[in-house]
């Protein structure tokens, strides 16, 4: 199972992006492959291919995360084109004003490493950020302003989820496998 972990967004917060992403379709409808509404969310973690009777695992230790995590609101994130000068993707990044999410993201994937050896995790720098789109062909990034603009608008992180990835030609889909609140409690 393709698994990740993502805070989820409240239904304003989306609607904004959506706002965004329609306008991005009018200026680069083929060029890009702008996600789906109901996929936006926060990446945590990409945790790849999990076996099926590891899934459980991956729960535990979510529950544990998500009562270490607090309650976050974000404010003021900065449109990007990602990398700057040869574009994959386009994505709102916001920084994090204390290390304290870095920090919970890195004891994670200690432990989740751990108890499965076998997984290829990501070992970049941690950006807490929302992808909008991804590129597909080469694009005039002039054509829309928006590297490196403010994106004014709000958000708070109440939730963390485990997701699972399913694959198709159009698109993923993404299934919800686990859903936590900030600071504890589970809600599936």
């Amino acid at each position: 199972m393709r698994l990740f972990l993502a805070f989820d967004i409240d239904e304003n917060f989306r609607r904004e992006c959506d706002f965004l992403i329609m306008k991005g379709k009018k200026l680069f409808p083929k060029e890009i492959k702008w996600v789906e509404s109901q996929n936006l969310h926060f990446t945590f973690a990409f945790l790849g291919d999990v076996e099926q009777n590891d899934v459980k695992i991956v729960i535990d230790l979510l529950s544990d995360l998500s009562k270490d995590i607090s309650l976050m609101d974000m404010n003021n994130g900065v449109l990007k084109w990602n990398p700057p000068f040869k574009p994959q993707t386009i994505w709102i990044e916001y920084l994090l004003e204390n290390q304290e999410l870095v920090e919970k993201r890195k004891d994670f994937l200690k432990k989740i490493k751990i108890e499965l050896p076998y997984l290829k995790l990501d070992n970049k720098d941690f950006k807490l950020h929302l992808t909008l789109g991804r590129i597909k062909n080469k694009i005039n990034i002039e054509k829309w302003l928006l590297h490196e603009e403010v994106f004014n608008s709000s958000t708070s992180l109440k939730h963390i989820s485990l997701y699972e990835s399913i694959l198709y030609p159009q698109g993923p889909v993404y299934k919800n496998l686990a859903l936590y609140n900030l600071q504890g409690g589970n809600l599936v």
